[in-house]
């Protein structure tokens, strides 16, 4: 008899991020047919919530998310658990208040491709939103913000996480 113990662990995180990058695709597939441009307005609260998750799933696993090169590690860490190993990060600049990063290579862009469906539809505004909820429910004094995207056809997507800017008293 076999057991899922005997498909190698890596295996099996393979798949199941496979399928957790296909699954909001398939959705919009889908639903977009029927709501048309409301989709993205509905979906938008979605992928908020996805922020909080990636914040609970961070402190569950004691990752730190003090500054912006904790909150960039932890959102990197939590994001390649559930979206799995084809995200690709490069980093360009890194400072306790500043990061900028790079994703070279990303699974939702992928799924999108392999699907062929136009990921500046299906994919960019949830991908903006869950990355700007993730940063700022890590920690709420810094903001994401992008100033390059694959799925409009850039090479790579640059991210910056930087802290909010006080304003004077």
């Amino acid at each position: 008899m076999v057991s899922i113990e005997d498909i190698p662990a890596e295996k099996r995180w393979e798949i199941a991020a496979r399928s957790a990058s296909a699954m909001p695709i398939i959705y919009d597939m889908y639903f977009r047919k029927v709501l048309g441009e409301k989709y993205d307005e509905i979906e938008k609260p979605i992928w908020a919530e996805g922020g909080k998750e990636v914040k609970n799933i961070a402190m569950a696993l004691g990752l730190p998310s003090g500054n912006a090169i904790e909150i960039n590690e932890a959102f990197g860490i939590v994001g390649t658990i559930l979206f799995g190993p084809e995200f690709k990060f490069e980093m360009v600049e890194e400072t306790k208040d500043r990061v900028v990063g790079k994703v070279i290579a990303c699974p939702m862009l992928n799924r999108a491709r392999e699907m062929g469906l136009d990921p500046e539809i299906v994919n960019l505004k949830a991908c903006m939103t869950l990355d700007k909820s993730a940063v700022e429910n890590l920690n709420p004094r810094y903001v994401h913000m992008l100033n390059a995207n694959m799925c409009s056809g850039s090479r790579y997507c640059e991210m910056i996480i930087e802290r909010k800017i006080e304003p004077e008293l």
